[in-house]
């Protein structure tokens, strides 16, 4: 086993460990939670196998964003003199004179460290692109960050990241929200590294031995059966942590906040729940889709507003001055995450009253960064105001001890990524977590599915510990 490692930057333990465990592994998988430090044990192995002349290319998948944040990670935990070692290029769809640059980090000798964005994945260009960059360098590292966005096994995406993954070397995969949405989901993630690991090249007989069907058809997954099997498969080739077990960083604190609703919200969620419950008795919901759009009408009526032909129109309510409340009493800065576009611009309405300086950010925002780091270096800025796909993954905001939860979705994933923007290394302070609900309403049973989710998820890795050097049939 290599214990001479070279680092730049110096590891935790738990850092150390990791590295130790998969280094040179063909296949090996980080379930680390968010905020462990998983970016800097991928850079550590990625410099250590180009020391060896084991790799001559290192591709990273990430989300859209989060992969152009990985250039930061590589020249902070990299050696200093390494350019003429590698070359970092960030793949950007429609750029037609990245493929020259490509080719001219090829030719130079020096290693390719190509951060792609996965959604390029879906279109034709990006496959041929990737395609090219595998074929010409034989020795490849790929790692498939935040390898849960890959859960959906039907997408297209998912199928070439599977693909594409045979032509690398060195396989990794990293994520610390695995099987938040069910064990389902580790099925498309183990293949990126090898289907031969849990058993089961195809979808169908992974959920026949895993899978607990029923529903409409017998279509539906209602739980999950030889899970102590699959944990006792998948052990040896994963290392996980969480931050608990490895950090020095202060307990996580959940407070929860009961919002009355207005006459007029009382009114119009009544309709709607009433129109729902019918036509549910009635036997005419069975388009998935058409029941999730019933269901988020009744939380946007919660949250203040509503869609309808004409757009958007706010309803009175309590919650966005409620908000306001909040962020006034904190010490420190605040992050408001938000499921609604609209939320937003309540919640910064509500802090305008109150004379609040806050940032709003959403997927329409332009110049987002500006503006986070407006919200970082402005002592008077107090309230970071963002949607949870906006802001969500890929930031590291500890200059906030408060994040208030103004809405949710039902992902766990959604979740836990955004609770760890401000819960992470660096971070010396409590974080406290606040969630808006209305008690019997489906806000609360919101609230409730992710916890069921959270304890699902918990239970699988104690028994990923448990699997870890036993036998899998006993």
């Amino acid at each position: 086993m290599k214990n001479d490692f070279i680092y730049t930057t110096v590891p935790y333990a738990h850092q150390r460990e990791a590295l130790e465990i998969m280094y040179g592994k063909t296949a090996f998988g980080l379930f680390c939670e968010m905020g462990v430090g998983k970016s800097k044990i991928i850079v550590d192995e990625i410099v250590n196998l180009i020391e060896e002349d084991a790799i001559n290319c290192a591709v990273i998948l990430a989300p859209n964003n989060v992969h152009a944040n990985w250039k930061e990670q590589f020249e902070l935990h990299g050696p200093p003199d390494y350019e003429d070692k590698w070359y970092i290029q960030i793949y950007r769809s429609g750029n037609k004179k990245q493929e020259q640059e490509t080719r001219d980090a090829i030719a130079s000798g020096r290693v390719l460290i190509f951060l792609m964005n996965a959604e390029a994945l879906s279109h034709v260009s990006g496959q041929e692109y990737l395609l090219r960059i595998l074929r010409a360098r034989r020795k490849t590292y790929y790692c498939a960050d935040e390898s849960h966005k890959f859960k959906n096994f039907s997408a297209n995406r998912t199928k070439m990241a599977i693909k594409l993954s045979a032509f690398a070397k060195y396989r990794r995969i990293a994520t610390g929200t695995e099987a938040e949405e069910g064990i389902i989901n580790l099925f498309s993630q183990m293949k990126i590294l090898d289907w031969e690991i849990i058993g089961h090249k195809f979808i169908t007989s992974f959920k026949a031995m895993y899978c607990i069907l029923g529903g409409y058809e017998n279509r539906e997954i209602v739980g999950y059966r030889n899970q102590n099997m699959l944990a006792a498969r998948i052990a040896p080739y994963i290392y996980q942590k969480r931050k608990h077990e490895c950090l020095d960083l202060p307990e996580k604190i959940y407070v929860a906040h009961q919002i009355d609703l207005t006459p007029e919200q009382e009114r119009i969620y009544r309709i709607l729940e009433e129109e729902l419950i019918l036509l549910l008795e009635d036997g005419k919901f069975i388009d998935a889709t058409m029941m999730l759009t019933r269901m988020i009408k009744l939380q946007q009526v919660l949250c203040g507003h509503i869609s309808n032909e004409d757009g958007t129109a706010d309803i009175d309510s309590n919650r966005a001055e409620y908000t306001a409340d909040l962020v006034e009493a904190a010490s420190g800065k605040v992050i408001v995450f938000c499921r609604f576009v609209r939320d937003v611009g309540l919640v910064m309405n509500a802090l305008g009253k109150l004379k609040i300086l806050g940032v709003g950010i959403t997927g329409e925002t332009d110049h987002r960064m500006d503006k986070i780091n407006s919200w970082r270096n402005d002592p008077a800025c107090k309230a970071l105001v963002m949607t949870v796909q906006t802001g969500g993954v890929g930031l590291t905001l500890n200059e906030a001890t408060t994040t208030i939860y103004y809405s949710n979705s039902w992902s766990a994933t959604d979740r836990i990524q955004s609770e760890d923007r401000n819960h992470r290394i660096g971070q010396n302070e409590h974080v406290t977590y606040h969630d808006l609900y209305t008690r019997g309403k489906i806000d609360e049973r919101v609230l409730k599915a992710l916890r069921d989710k959270f304890d699902v998820a918990t239970q699988f890795r104690d028994l990923i510990k448990e699997g870890r050097g036993k036998e899998i049939f006993e």
